[in-house]
């Protein structure tokens, strides 16, 4: 079904394979074969886990091998285990996060040779798939672009793709099968409008809890590597969804009920990685509400590994997960405030008060942490004047509890806001709402950055009104929006695409949404 092309100028991949280190085997050379893509540099694709994941998932049917490829080099894109272009594949598959990465996606089509619209391929092209969390959010954008969108975890959805794959001929066979086959979007096949019915509704196949108590359903890396955010970290994965209920929080709502993976998988997988590495991270929504996680911690300390995890729920900071964690030799925690106000932070549905906040990061520099980043989001529902400059005022008290702690031992931390302005999400309570106004916007992050200027020993993150107008554009909006994602990945600059666009971004970024939103014809669960 593929074909060869030109590809002078490609990436050379043999020192980035050298410095991968497996920790389950992966058999090259098998009959069938999946190009898997990441719409982004190696080092931001082999950090993620969802895509390590499904590179292993591949292994694990008969007579099925993967291989990567990503957005480094020019010209044609090649594997990264065999230098093969993936026009040599039947079926291009990419694993997408992040709606900018829509763009990158388009350009490795580009390059390639493979026509980027669906209805312009050949029976000899490669099927282009796009799984991920994008494609369980908002597949609509992407719509004209994509032939197969998998709905869920890669577990429930890879082994039926790759069954219609090895066992059906020709495009339209496969497209035919997997439409009339739960946990798949086929644009050719559906029509969103008539799938708005609740007896019609397209159903996302989401991991379970079930699943999660049965072996095999640890996601943890595997390949470990330098050339990662996560440098030479084995990363395992604790849980799916959160306890909190925030209204703006995709993850709280899209990917169902808070449930975890069984302790002794965890530890098992630790035994794993001690032949090749000694360096553990731990990962998810809410890491720090596994029932077990001291455990899980201090058996990580005992068997010598240096562990670190992404971030904690403010709740879940105890004396025992800090004590672990410092052991390990982390120095640097992530916790998610939000807003400055309790008020505020009520209305978006998480029940923190800025007291119990104070007193967790006492707590943090008291166990001998001197790196805190915390995240603070910029206009939310019936957010005032008072709310922003509550961010300020609490980071000032942030900044004294991090003082004190130097006074007592001579080391003066940091402290980050990594501050974001409101993407309103798909399938979350705030999904109708419309973006914050630009102006007002402008006003409260000058307001921001000249506070946090005043603050020694403190930064704040970049925030862009721009790019939040185009997340909000590309993963909200409906088929059309492909046009202008279409003409991003031909060059058009940003700014170029705000200005042309302009008609039609700002009903769909600045306005209230009212009546049946068009992703809802798909449906958790």
């Amino acid at each position: 079904m593929g074909r060869t092309r030109h590809h002078s100028k490609a990436h050379h991949w043999k020192a980035w394979r050298d410095d991968e280190r497996p920790t389950a085997v992966l058999p090259p050379h098998r009959g069938h074969r999946l190009a898997l893509g990441y719409a982004n540099s190696y080092h931001v694709g082999m950090s993620s886990l969802g895509f390590q994941r499904t590179h292993e998932l591949v292994f694990s049917r008969e007579d099925w091998s993967s291989e990567r490829f990503f957005l480094d080099g020019e010209g044609m894109p090649l594997t990264v285990e065999s230098d093969t272009p993936i026009t040599e594949f039947g079926c291009v598959a990419f694993s997408v996060s992040f709606e900018q990465d829509y763009v990158n996606l388009l350009q490795l089509l580009d390059r390639a040779g493979i026509p980027l619209r669906r209805s312009e391929r050949h029976e000899w092209d490669p099927l282009i798939v796009l799984g991920g969390s994008c494609a369980a959010i908002n597949p609509l954008p992407m719509a004209d672009f994509i032939d197969i969108f998998p709905l869920g975890a890669a577990e429930n959805v890879l082994p039926t793709l790759l069954a219609a794959l090895e066992e059906e001929t020709g495009r339209e066979a496969v497209l035919e099968r997997l439409a009339a086959t739960p946990g798949f979007y086929i644009p050719a096949h559906h029509e969103p409008e008539a799938l708005h019915d609740p007896g019609t509704k397209l159903r996302k196949l989401e991991l379970t809890a079930e699943q999660m108590r049965a072996p095999g359903h640890l996601p943890t890396t595997v390949l470990v590597t330098p050339r990662t955010e996560f440098r030479d970290k084995f990363l395992i994965e604790m849980s799916r969804g959160c306890p909190e209920k925030c209204r703006y929080c995709w993850a709280s709502f899209g990917m169902g009920k808070f449930r975890w993976h069984p302790t002794d998988y965890i530890l098992a997988a630790m035994e794993r990685a001690r032949s090749v590495t000694d360096q553990l991270g731990f990962v998810a929504t809410a890491v720090g509400d596994h029932p077990e996680i001291e455990r899980i911690l201090e058996t990580a300390v005992d068997l010598g590994f240096r562990g670190a995890v992404s971030s904690i729920r403010i709740p879940a900071v105890t004396e025992g997960v800090l004590r672990s964690l410092h052991a390990s030799g982390d120095r640097s925690i992530t916790l998610a405030p939000e807003t400055g106000t309790d008020s505020l932070r009520q209305k978006m549905g998480k029940f923190v008060t800025n007291e119990m906040l104070l007193e967790k990061i006492r707590m943090i520099f008291d166990s001998g942490f001197t790196q805190l980043k915390l995240y603070f989001l910029v206009g939310l529902p019936d957010e005032t004047d008072e709310d922003v400059q509550g961010i300020l005022d609490l980071s000032a008290q942030v900044h004294e509890i991090m003082r004190e702690a130097a006074r007592r031992t001579g080391v003066m931390g940091h402290l980050h806001l990594g501050a974001n302005i409101l993407i309103p999400k798909p399938y979350t309570p705030w999904q109708r709402h419309a973006m914050g106004d630009e102006r007002d916007l402008k006003r409260k992050i000058r307001h921001l950055r000249k506070g946090v200027d005043r603050l020694p020993n403190a930064s704040l993150g970049p925030l862009s009104i721009r790019q939040a107008v185009w997340q909000t554009y590309i993963s909200k909006g409906g088929v059309d929006v492909g046009v202008a994602i279409e003409k991003a990945a031909r060059g058009a600059s940003l700014g170029d695409l705000l200005r042309e666009f302009a008609d039609q971004i700002r009903p769909e970024v600045f306005t209230e949404m009212e009546g049946e939103l068009r992703w809802h014809f798909m449906r958790t669960g």
